[in-house]
C-alpha cells in the first residue's frame, strides 16, 4: 500500500513539471506563423477586408461568404463569335482616295467600294426578305457605308426610294490580326455576313436607327463581306463600322479597306 502511494505522488510531480515547462517555453518569432487568409468575399459597402463591429458593442460580426445571387458581374460587352478564316491574304494597304461618282473615259476605275443592289419590297415588310427569290431593280457602286438621316448612302441612285431592301457585297481588307468589334447601324433592319457567316444580326422594324455590335477574331487577310438591310420608309439609313478590341470606339470602315467583287463595274454598266 505504501509503495503504491509513493508511485502516485511521483507521477503527479512529473506532470506538474511538464506543465510548468510548457508555460515557460519561448513563443515563435514569426508573427504570421499559422496564419491562413481565406477569400470569403467582401460584404456590400465593405472596406476590402477590415472587420469592424456591427453595433459598436465590440462584438465581431459573423463572416459571410460571397452571395452569388447578389454579386453583379462586370459588363463585358459583345461576345467573341469565333475566329473567321480569310479567303485571301491581305492586300497591301494603300492611301485612301475618293472614288469618282462616274468614271471618266480613259481613267482607271478604283477597285474600292461595294456592289450595291436595290430590291423592291412591300411597305409592310417586318424583317429582311429572302434575297434568293428577288431580282434587283437597280445596281450601283457604294463608295462606303456611313449613311445617316442627313447623308444618304454614297453612290445610292436618287431613283432608289423606300420601301426598299439593299444588299452590299465585296470584300474587307484586314491588315492587322486582332479582335474586331463589327457594327451595323440601320433603320430598319440589317445583317452582316463575313465569309458567309452571320456576324451581326440587327434585323427588325425600328422607329429610329439602331446599332448592334459583335466581336470577332480576324487574322490579317481579305474577307468576303455581305451587308443586307431593308427600309420601309425614308430616310434610308445604313452604316458599317469597326474598332479594334471590345473597348474600341467604332468608326466607319474606310473606303480603302472595302473592295468591289470581280465584274462589279460591268454589272452596273449592264444593269444586271
Amino acid at each position: 500500500m505504501l509503495r503504491t502511494s509513493v508511485i502516485l505522488v511521483a507521477s503527479f510531480g512529473l506532470l506538474a513539471g511538464c506543465a510548468s515547462s510548457s508555460a515557460n517555453a519561448p513563443q515563435s518569432n514569426s508573427p504570421d506563423a499559422g496564419k491562413v487568409d481565406y477569400d470569403v468575399g467582401t460584404p456590400s459597402g465593405g472596406n476590402g477586408g477590415s472587420s469592424t463591429p456591427a453595433d459598436g458593442d465590440g462584438s465581431e460580426p459573423a463572416i459571410k461568404g460571397r452571395d452569388s445571387t447578389t454579386t453583379r458581374g462586370a459588363s463585358v460587352g459583345p461576345k467573341v463569335v469565333k475566329r473567321i478564316a480569310a479567303s485571301k491574304p491581305p492586300k497591301a494597304e494603300e492611301p485612301e482616295t475618293p472614288a469618282p461618282a462616274k468614271p471618266k473615259p480613259g481613267r482607271v476605275v478604283s477597285p474600292n467600294g461595294l456592289l450595291g443592289e436595290a430590291f423592291t419590297i412591300p411597305a409592310t415588310t417586318e424583317k429582311l426578305p429572302d434575297f434568293a427569290g428577288l431580282s434587283p431593280s437597280k445596281l450601283f457602286i457604294a463608295n462606303g457605308l456611313d449613311a445617316s438621316a442627313a447623308a444618304p448612302v454614297a453612290g445610292l441612285p436618287k431613283t432608289v426610294a423606300a420601301p426598299v431592301a439593299l444588299r452590299f457585297t465585296g470584300t474587307v481588307n484586314v491588315v492587322n490580326a486582332a479582335e474586331y468589334k463589327l457594327c451595323t447601324s440601320s433603320d430598319d433592319g440589317s445583317q452582316l455576313y463575313i465569309e458567309d457567316t452571320l456576324i451581326v444580326d440587327n434585323d427588325g422594324v425600328k422607329t429610329e436607327a439602331g446599332e448592334v455590335c459583335e466581336l470577332v477574331s480576324l487574322d490579317a487577310g481579305e474577307y468576303k463581306l455581305e451587308l443586307r438591310s431593308f427600309h420601309t420608309a425614308a430616310p434610308i439609313v445604313v452604316g458599317l463600322s469597326w474598332a479594334e478590341g471590345k473597348d474600341g470606339t467604332p468608326s466607319a470602315i474606310p473606303l480603302k479597306s472595302l473592295y468591289k467583287p470581280d465584274g462589279a463595274d460591268a454589272r452596273v454598266k449592264a444593269g444586271k
